[in-house]
């Protein structure tokens, strides 16, 4: 919350080195953080962090719902600098899901499919063959100063998923 884009980052010995941002902890953030709080606990909800090949080894219920935002193949970031995240990964990722479709369970997965001038052809494909729903986020970064070149740059985000229908 309180770092420069909300977002974390380490240096090369593993410490964390990111200025802090425009955000802090104020009385909106509070309560914003109280009310998903309140509502999260009134709901049969189950946050679990972890590496996502994992997901096969859990027995999932008939209206269970796995949501994956994992790093993205395209562009720049903290978790992809040093090779945190590779095409392997990403093929690795597409295949856990593509195994929890066959088993029944839902989800749905945030990620780049355009960012810059290049595209995630291997997300688009394995998303059309699976006749998955790919989903725009009709969003941009017109308002984010500290990346002037980011305005006019074209990047489509989007969210898959195997349960609203065919493409």
């Amino acid at each position: 919350l309180y770092s420069f884009n909300n977002q974390i980052r380490f240096n090369s010995r593993g410490h964390f080195n990111l200025p802090v941002g425009k955000r802090d902890y104020n009385g909106s953030s509070r309560r914003n953080l109280a009310n998903f709080n309140a509502l999260a606990n009134q709901k049969n909800i189950s946050f679990i962090y972890d590496d996502f090949k994992n997901l096969l080894d859990i027995e999932f219920e008939n209206d269970d719902f796995v949501y994956l935002d994992p790093p993205y193949l395209l562009g720049l970031a903290s978790y992809n600098e040093m090779g945190g995240w590779s095409e392997g990964d990403e093929r690795n990722l597409h295949a856990t899901l593509s195994e929890l479709n066959k088993r029944g369970v839902r989800f749905a997965l945030s990620n780049v499919i355009e960012h810059k001038g290049q595209k995630n052809n291997l997300l688009e494909s394995w998303a059309i063959n699976n006749r998955f729903s790919i989903l725009p986020i009709d969003h941009n970064y017109r308002n984010s100063n500290y990346q002037t070149s980011a305005k006019e740059a074209v990047t489509r985000e989007v969210l898959i998923t195997n349960y609203l229908g065919e493409n």
